[in-house]
């Protein structure tokens, strides 16, 4: 008997053991998860286009775009949503009253704009925005002063990535809105198809001879006030190079002056319109563009080779969401044989469907290949 009770005794100590053992397990796991919920809730130091450590706060609820006009494109295409977007520049909106961005997020028809003032951004106006953080271009030091002086963490992204590569541009802006929402694998998912379909485009290209590739010329600004195209060292040059065309204008340097002397002399074989200016091709084929320019002996508006660059997300010129498919299009009318298999609209609305979860209708797919005059507004 004596040895049965010693047997329980041992058995119970034994219990009492374990369980304490057990209890200072499961004491330690949550100790552990804590800890990595108390890391996960403190600021963090990244570092932007700039080159600029920037301390962000873990939790971002309120986000300000104020230099870059078509960031909040891109912010959607990441976020899905223009979920926490507070304030965006007045040019973003403009273009998005008649793009799709307002369809697929109509929240931003309603982000303010009023901390925009004159063109500047407006210390005052900002803070009523109570943002966590603000997005700039990385090249308006003006902007990170004003940002700077308020407090408030302040993110460069840069817009002259690679030589002014377009889709890379918008690749590195997704992979920074990655890192300061950290959700990298679904930067990973958008760079991923850019860059297929860059590489895509240089299989099919790659033998076409360098004397058979199309002259093109770019109109980027086109008004009374501006005749401009696009030289190297800007997006115009990588759009033409990546889809296999020749820019007439790659001796000039950036956004350059240019006159109709210019035009005759190159006597480009497509042309092509950005929607920063109002002017479609119907008003180079019927010569009724502005008074004393006549484009009728320009070898592009005699073959009707003069084309509007598409409005998405974004205008399709400057890097934006949409950009890949920018690519395709371009490719397809500089090549049209060597792309004939490609059908715009149906790539147009996988796309979409794809990375905005929205089905395009007949309507959406003109309006996109169709801009609006009017959108050019406000630039």
């Amino acid at each position: 008997m004596k040895k049965i009770i010693s047997l329980c005794i041992a058995i119970c100590m034994l219990a009492a053991v374990m369980a304490g053992c057990g209890q200072s397990s499961q004491k330690a796991e949550t100790t552990t998860e804590a800890l990595k919920t108390e890391n996960k809730n403190e600021p963090r130091i990244i570092t932007d286009h700039a080159g600029n450590k920037v301390q962000i706060p873990s939790k971002i609820e309120r986000v300000v775009i104020s230099s870059l006009w078509p960031l909040p494109s891109i912010y959607v295409l990441f976020q899905g949503s223009a979920d926490k977007l507070v304030g965006m520049h007045p040019a973003s909106l403009s273009a998005a009253k008649y793009s799709m961005l307002t369809k697929i997020a109509p929240e931003v028809a309603n982000v303010e704009t009023g901390f925009i003032k004159n063109g500047e951004l407006n210390a005052e106006e900002l803070m009523k925005l109570k943002p966590d953080v603000v997005f700039y271009s990385a090249t308006n030091t003006k902007d990170k002063e004003i940002l700077d002086k308020a407090g408030i963490p302040a993110i460069g992204f840069s817009t002259s990535i690679e030589k002014f590569n377009t889709v890379e541009t918008v690749n590195r802006w997704v992979e920074l809105l990655g890192e300061i929402f950290q959700k990298e694998d679904k930067a990973k998912e958008i760079t991923e198809y850019g860059r297929k379909a860059y590489k895509d485009i240089q299989e099919r290209i790659k033998d076409v001879p360098q004397d058979k590739k199309p002259k093109a010329l770019i109109l980027f600004k086109y008004s009374d006030k501006q005749f401009q195209t696009s030289g190297s060292n800007f997006f115009g040059q990588y759009w033409l190079e990546a889809t296999g065309a020749v820019n007439v204008a790659s001796t000039l340097n950036g956004r350059a002056d240019i006159n109709m002397e210019q035009v005759y002399e190159w006597n480009p074989d497509i042309i092509y319109i950005t929607n920063f200016s109002k002017y479609m091709p119907e008003d180079l084929f019927a010569n009724k563009a502005l008074d004393g320019h006549d484009w009728s002996g320009v070898k592009a508006v005699k073959e009707k080779k003069v084309y509007k660059f598409p409005l998405g997300m974004y205008r399709w010129f400057p890097p934006s969401s949409d950009s890949p498919l920018c690519l395709w299009f371009l490719a397809k009318m500089n090549y049209p044989e060597l792309f004939k298999d490609v059908d715009m609209k149906k790539l147009t609305k996988e796309y979409y469907k794809k990375f905005y979860n929205i089905d395009l209708t007949e309507q959406d797919l003109n309006t996109i290949f169709n801009p609006a005059r009017e959108a050019a507004d406000g630039v």
